[in-house]
């Protein structure tokens, strides 16, 4: 049976492969606690006390195991209350947006032998896929299959949001494959055009160029103290350095080079009709928010407006400068937007 409620999921019962895999849950919370269990105790019991610390560290060390234990109750508890209402909400509906979330955590470790200390940087990836403009957490396998448009097919907890079933009903009507700069698999005519720019488009291509070689000038500067630096010092050490210093310096003459060409051949922009064949949005704890169109060419970057507007199978025109290949627009039925705020 199912009962279809006011927000677009049908309620159905757990099925018996339904039930096991949450049940998977608690064996894999029991072995982690266990786990938790052995470490918080060795710091007890053979750091703590066998150095007769002061009661401080002992009352942070508790806070954060009530911390952790709360947390991960909270988790076992939605299992619990999955399990023991046995429904899962069945959702249908045409994906309207795609995300990545990246979260990335630092560490630091001290060898006392060597006396060095040690970062670790790790990441992790979420992937999202809004179904009727409901965002849902999916494995990765999943967030694969789906692009806009498509109709999907989607069962999960209500508590846990744990993905059973996720299937592609149907894809969209003009079906392409989303690859990084493949051709579209049906026929799409890619043309590209020059003409000369407007004021606007040259005073944001002066903007562009500028920033870049700043940053480039800032690079190169850090390296070229290392280089002085080392050169009476540790030869070994010298030689990596003086590569990147010598690939920068390298990149900015092409740089000053190619905007010198722009100029010189009566500031042209090129303008290449595309089409849309996906869009995503990616954030990150550590970065600001990207929103990226998907190309039968090329994955760009555009501002959240210009996003927002624009959807898959839309046939759109880039506008970039010749030689240095900036994207100083991108026009759409709309009109024009420009890249100031990208």
């Amino acid at each position: 049976y199912y009962e279809m409620t006011t927000t677009h999921f049908e309620i159905q019962p757990l099925t018996s492969q339904d039930r096991a895999k949450l049940r998977k849950q608690y064996l894999f919370a029991g072995v982690f606690l266990l786990f938790a269990s052995a470490i918080f105790s060795f710091i007890y019991f053979f750091v703590l006390q066998a150095a007769h610390f002061s009661v401080i560290p002992i009352v942070v060390v508790s806070i954060f195991l009530l911390v952790f234990a709360g947390v991960f109750s909270y988790m076992l508890w939605n299992t619990y209350i999955d399990l023991k209402q046995g429904i899962k909400h069945c959702y249908t509906g045409i994906v309207n947006d795609k995300r990545i979330d990246t979260h990335s955590t630092k560490s630091r470790s001290y060898n006392s032998r060597v006396g060095t200390n040690t970062r670790h940087r790790s990441s992790r990836r979420y992937y999202y896929v809004s179904i009727d403009s409901i965002e849902h957490s999916v494995p990765y396998s999943d967030y694969a299959k789906a692009n806009l448009n498509d109709k999907v097919y989607l069962e999960s907890s209500p508590k846990n949001k744990e993905v059973f079933v996720f299937t592609v009903l149907e894809k969209s009507q003009n079906p392409v494959g989303i690859t990084n700069n493949t051709k579209l698999s049906v026929p799409f005519n890619t043309t590209s055009v020059s003409k000369p720019m407007s004021s606007k488009e040259i005073d944001l291509v002066k903007t562009m160029f500028y920033k870049k070689v700043r940053r480039a000038l800032i690079f190169i500067a850090i390296y070229g103290i290392l280089v002085l630096t080392l050169w009476q010092g540790i030869f070994i050490f010298l030689i990596p350095v003086l590569v990147v210093f010598v690939y920068a310096s390298i990149k900015l003459l092409i740089q000053i080079n190619n905007y010198a060409k722009f100029k010189r051949n009566g500031t042209l922009k090129q303008i290449i009709t595309v089409k849309v064949t996906d869009k995503l949005t990616l954030s990150s704890n550590t970065n600001t928010t990207k929103f990226r169109l998907v190309t039968n060419v090329e994955n760009i970057d555009v501002s959240e407006s210009i996003y927002k507007q624009i959807q898959a199978n839309d046939s759109i025109k880039l506008h970039r400068a010749t030689f240095l290949k900036y994207l100083v627009g991108v026009s759409f039925e709309e009109g024009t937007n420009y890249m100031q705020n990208v």
